[in-house]
């Protein structure tokens, strides 16, 4: 049972099962939340100041740093969020330009001068989504490796996920992929669908949380293989 309870703790299957139940729990749950966004969120939002007019606002770690410092200390920050129709992470780029300029606002008034590059951003924010797009997807296939890999160990399925990522990472064939798991070439691509069925899993956990809509979870896979092409 407790396996069981495990399983759909890590693969919840609507946008927002997982995330509500955390927050509903108080103030443990937006915790555990804040650190889930700071993880897969974080190295995005790096890649897209770098590439944004925000790109000499400051160091970028400090930055993000902040901005989930401050945003996710606010009990009503996330419950914004479940109350808009946006995506999660449009929500929190939103939410880091809003904070970059409430820093810039914060600076001016306390009398520190601000270089015309750090003006114009405040005017003219430039706003590189498929850079960010990008790096998201990426950081949500780490993860739902990372996450597919400890399902299928906790499943006794370590030499199935073994084959997985010889087979479809590595490109090796399935009949060099068996060997060291005493099976054959049609039973080694059986293997590999079954730990590959838990990698998709994860990848859709994660869309979901994203904001994801049940019925588009396919097409949003499909934009996800895009984005990585």
């Amino acid at each position: 049972m407790a396996k069981q309870n495990r399983g759909k703790e890590a693969f919840p299957a609507t946008q927002m099962t997982w995330i509500t139940a955390r927050l509903d729990e108080g103030e443990q749950g937006r915790r555990v939340v804040a650190h889930h966004l700071m993880e897969v969120y974080a190295e995005p939002l790096r890649i897209y100041l770098l590439g944004s007019s925000f790109r000499n606002a400051g160091e970028p770690e400090e930055i993000i740093n902040g901005f989930f410092a401050n945003r996710l200390s606010r009990n009503d920050y996330l419950e914004g969020w479940r109350t808009s129709d946006k995506r999660l992470r449009r929500w929190l780029i939103n939410g880091l330009i809003f904070y970059i300029k409430e820093e810039f606002r914060r600076q001016k008034r306390s009398g520190a001068g601000l270089s015309e590059e750090a003006e114009a951003n405040l005017q003219d924010p430039a706003d590189h989504y498929r850079a960010f797009d990008q790096a998201w997807a990426a950081s949500i296939v780490r993860h739902a490796m990372s996450e597919a890999a400890a399902r299928c160990k906790e499943e006794n399925l370590e030499s199935h996920w073994d084959i997985f990522v010889r087979h479809h990472i590595q490109q090796q064939p399935y009949a060099v992929c068996c060997q060291d798991h005493g099976v054959d070439a049609a039973r080694a691509a059986v293997m590999a669908r079954t730990a590959a069925s838990r990698f998709r899993d994860a990848v859709r956990a994660h869309l979901s949380m994203d904001g994801a809509e049940e019925g588009r979870i396919d097409d949003e896979l499909a934009d996800l293989r895009s984005l990585l092409q």
